[in-house]
């Protein structure tokens, strides 16, 4: 005769008990804002582990035929998945032809030994017409009675002198003179500004550009953003310098991570005010410091498709060297179409870039058009050094 199964301690049931439990809180995080429950965009981040530990449940159970544990434990894995899968056709056909490519990437100068060289290597091999950077730098000087001079962090420079590309730049008349999100493009520049967004609580300046550019003689809206951080305190910071024992610094990492939670908040309506403007086709990229499972994720997610997807879930990009979040996204409208989203595995950063191709969906579902030759991205009367 078989072997009964040996019964398992009551703690294996209380603990798979809690972990459904922290699921449904995690879970709701999406549709909650901030300013109701903060902490709960804090237990989103984690949800990937909670699914994982929930897989390993639901076998357990299911070995132990135990169906309603192990049927609550499969609930929540495909309520997971049903968020997570792409409800819509990603194209079969040959992604490398006549393509828009899209690549977003915080690259700020981590002083390795030829990065702008490396980095125009990595551009060259994937070819993209709009790149949004984060976390670099261009500054725009001004002086009474002279040409105004905009200077390019110099990573970025190689990216303009041997390939063609513009970037955006500050604008003299909105302030400030100096911009961390860079846009750069091949593309036909109809129209271009840069945006200040709410500041962060620690006086950071945050912000978005917006490009109204021209591809395949239809115009489309393209935003670069960089929304709010964790703040000034770090929590990995805290476990490495081993502040994690004290309940001060706990008090100080927490409080400062609310304030970022709801600043961050305060940025995501701004801009989806922004969004809901715009008449145009569009693309929205750039780190949003916010995974898929959080609520300001939702929000500019809303009635936009994801790019950068591998076997239905958002694949990680942070930190670039063992990636365990996804921060860094692609947003597109419904007039366009994903043919390939990809995060390749490179280490110029601790981010990794999210690059999508994309092509119009056919036949055009607007008549908005433009023409090639438009104005170029630095205004006139600058020079750029």
């Amino acid at each position: 005769m078989p072997s009964a199964r040996k019964p398992l301690p009551l703690l294996f049931y209380a603990g798979g008990g809690s972990l459904l439990g922290l699921f449904a809180v995690a879970y709701l995080a999406y549709w909650i804002p901030p300013e109701v429950a903060w902490w709960l965009q804090l237990l989103a981040v984690g949800l990937p582990l909670l699914v994982a530990a929930l897989g390993g449940w639901a076998v357990l159970m299911l070995w132990q035929r135990r169906w309603i544990w192990s049927g609550g434990a499969l609930l929540a894995l495909v309520l997971y998945g049903l968020r997570h899968a792409p409800f819509y056709e990603v194209s079969s056909e040959n992604a490398r032809g006549d393509t828009l490519v899209v690549m977003t990437y915080n690259l700020p100068d981590t002083h390795q030994p030829g990065l702008g060289d490396t980095l125009l290597a990595f551009a060259s091999h994937y070819r993209p017409q709009v790149i949004s950077f984060q976390e670099v730098g261009v500054w725009r000087f001004i002086r009474p009675q002279r040409t105004s001079t905009v200077r390019l962090i110099h990573h970025l420079r190689p990216l303009v002198e041997r390939q063609g590309y513009q970037f955006s730049t500050p604008d003299s008349a909105r302030g400030p003179m100096f911009a961390e999100v860079v846009t750069m493009t091949r593309l036909p520049v109809m129209q271009q500004e840069t945006r200040p967004l709410a500041r962060g609580p620690e006086g950071l300046i945050y912000q978005a550009v917006r490009s109204e550019l021209c591809w395949q003689g239809r115009r489309f809206v393209h935003y670069n953003v960089r929304l709010q951080s964790y703040g000034p305190v770090k929590p990995w910071e805290m476990l490495r310098n081993g502040h994690w024992k004290r309940l001060a610094a706990w008090r100080q990492w927490l409080g400062a991570y609310r304030k970022a939670m709801l600043q961050r908040a305060r940025q995501v309506r701004q801009l989806r005010a922004w969004i809901a403007q715009e008449q145009l086709p569009l693309i929205l990229s750039g780190d949003f410091n916010s995974t898929p499972d959080q609520w300001f994720y939702g929000q500019l997610a809303q009635g936009l498709r994801v790019a950068g997807r591998l076997g239905g879930v958002a694949t990680p990009t942070w930190p670039a060297a063992r990636p365990l979040v996804r921060i860094d996204h692609v947003l597109v409208s419904r007039e366009w179409e994903v043919l390939e989203g990809t995060v390749p595995a490179v280490q110029l950063s601790d981010h990794r870039p999210v690059i999508a191709r994309l092509r119009w969906r056919r036949p055009p579902t607007y008549a908005e058009t433009c023409s090639v030759d438009a104005p170029s991205a630095h205004p006139e009367g600058s020079q750029v050094n």
